[in-house]
């Protein structure tokens, strides 16, 4: 059964994915220090966000949009056409990211130059859920 992106129920099959990604892990500068709040949005749909809080370079919490800006580290729009790329492996996210295709709105680009795999491999996992794009 297919889950609309971006919905608590994919954000929980999506969350599960990334935990047991270990390239994903391996991929971080310091996995044990990357404790942040994220934000990953949708360009022209401010209705299709969702927000991912890591501990020591694990997922505690994905569901959409919860937290204030001013507690989010990093936030990253992309139009979806884009996230579906970086989910089906298509494109890597950090070749996207430095194109100005997926757009840091708030955040250290040094931050994503120095954990670039582990962002390719957190957006690949995304790929393992069985997603509806058509929201």
């Amino acid at each position: 059964m297919s889950h609309p992106f971006f919905s608590q129920e994919w954000c929980d099959a999506a969350k599960a994915a990334a935990n047991t990604n270990e390239e994903m892990y391996k991929g971080f500068k310091d996995p044990s220090s990357f404790t942040n709040r994220m934000a990953f949005g949708t360009l022209d749909r401010s209705d299709l966000v969702t927000h991912v809080e890591w501990k020591a370079g694990q997922i505690v919490s994905w569901t959409p949009a919860q937290f204030d800006e001013s507690d989010l580290w990093v936030i990253i729009d992309a139009a979806l056409p884009t996230w579906r790329e970086c989910a089906d492996g298509v494109s890597e996210g950090k070749k996207l990211l430095m194109a100005g295709q997926l757009k840091l709105v708030k955040g250290p680009i040094t931050a994503a130059i120095e954990n670039a795999n582990a962002f390719n491999s957190f957006l690949r996992s995304w790929g393992q859920v069985d997603t509806d794009w058509n929201v």
